[in-house]
């Protein structure tokens, strides 16, 4: 024993000392690692599983480009087809008002009975601020430079309500998401380069969220569970409503009826982007459709589409949004590479029911000599054309199918033929 302990030496004991705290080191180090992991793993499947949520609730509500603009999608996925067609083109672009008061196939039919031999398209969509139609617009020109194409005419709107505060503020909680629908990812890199985390945003929602932003996520429920404060409304007589459901009912069997093979589209190419016109239905159909309008036409009607309109986009105080004003004067520069001529128009506004305060025009007023001199294009105001009544409203701004309509795009016809 005492042998033994004689012939220990110090460094070993040294030596044993040191291996022990390298191997108790490299124990602490592997449990930590081992932490560590864990919470990744943890992390991982937490928001692997938030993800996995928020793409079954986008799917169950249908909330992608395709269910939210699914217009605006279909009318991109044409515009190759479109390029390539052989006659002169014509185009209005711009908001639903566009897309309720535009015919393009009657267009067309006026204009041949002028001499004129052209084929026009419908681009009017709803939901859409001039911000929006800046980046739709692109992808137009982008599709006729492609193929070394101009248009004879396009008709550019400026909706004035479109163009508002009110408009813009309603817009903030989608403007990721609809940016990541309609831009490229070249756009979003320009935007990441200058401000980095903003475009690792847009790209986790482009290709991870499926274009669906947080902010478009809660304030879809932010609305349910808090609704904006709004004004009173009027009820409509319920005979008037028990009859608009009934007409409306009968217009869906005499659709059917007469396109049996009617493939539903938002955006139909048959069509133009336009709708049914007078010519191809039936006398019955004709004087639904009146009736059925006439439902509309009652003051408890009017008046409560005058207030929706005010508080969704103070369209009769008109204080516009600099920045929108901006994105509306860069459409029609989008558009000037890839069309022969470029007119701008104001469409025409129920003067009944929706009238400017001084202040408001004088604003309007600004603001259309501001695009006048940034584009060097007149305005063609015709919101105030007397060719055009109240009774041709089916709201108090979107133009009625078969009146309306028929009635400002001979108009337009009568205007613009002489350019084509």
């Amino acid at each position: 024993m005492s042998s033994s302990i004689s012939n220990s030496k110090p460094e070993d004991s040294v030596m044993n000392q040191t291996k022990s705290q390298e191997f108790e080191s490299d124990y602490i180090a592997s449990q930590q690692r081992r932490v560590y992991l864990k919470i990744s793993l943890a992390l991982f499947l937490v928001m692997a599983t938030a993800l996995a949520s928020v793409r079954l609730f986008t799917y169950l509500n249908e909330a992608s480009a395709e269910g939210i603009m699914g217009r605006v999608v279909e009318a991109r996925k044409a515009l190759p087809k479109i390029v390539k067609e052989e006659k002169d083109l014509v185009m209005m672009f711009g908001s639903s008002m566009v897309g309720a008061g535009f015919s393009p196939r009657q267009f067309d039919q006026q204009a041949k009975e002028l001499g004129k031999d052209v084929k026009s398209f419908n681009f009017g969509f709803g939901g859409l601020n001039p911000f929006f139609q800046d980046y739709l617009s692109r992808r137009i020109q982008e599709a006729f430079q492609a193929e070394n194409r101009k248009m004879k005419l396009v008709i550019i709107e400026f909706n004035p309500f479109q163009a508002s505060q009110t408009r813009w503020n309603g817009a903030v909680p989608i403007v990721d998401s609809f940016l990541t629908m309609l831009a490229t990812d070249k756009e979003l890199f320009e935007i990441a380069l200058n401000d980095p985390e903003r475009g690792a945003l847009l790209f986790n929602i482009k290709y991870l969220r499926n274009d669906i932003s947080a902010e478009m996520i809660t304030s879809f429920f932010g609305r349910e569970m808090f609704p904006p404060k709004r004004a009173k409304r009027f009820d409509e007589p319920q005979e008037l409503l028990d009859k608009r459901r009934e007409l409306g009912n009968e217009l869906n069997e005499l659709f059917e009826k007469e396109y049996p093979d009617f493939e539903d589209a938002r955006w139909h190419y048959g069509w133009q982007g336009g709708g049914t016109i007078p010519e191809e239905r039936s006398e019955r159909t004709i004087q639904v459709f009146k009736e059925y309008y006439e439902t509309f036409q009652d003051d408890s009607m009017k008046k409560n589409r005058r207030l929706r309109r005010i508080e969704s986009s103070g369209i009769e105080s008109l204080h516009f949004e600099p920045l929108l004003v901006e994105s509306f004067i860069r459409i029609v520069e989008n558009f000037k590479p890839v069309a022969e001529r470029v007119e701008i128009v104001m469409m025409p506004r129920d003067f009944k029911w929706i009238n400017y305060t001084p202040e408001a025009q004088a604003r309007l007023d600004q603001a259309v000599m501001q695009i006048e001199k940034a584009t060097s294009l007149k305005i063609n105001n015709h919101q105030l054309l007397d060719k055009i009544t109240s009774d041709m409203y089916r709201d108090v701004t979107h133009l009625t199918k078969y009146a309306g309509d028929v009635t400002y795009t001979h108009h337009l016809v009568e205007e613009f033929a002489e350019h084509l």
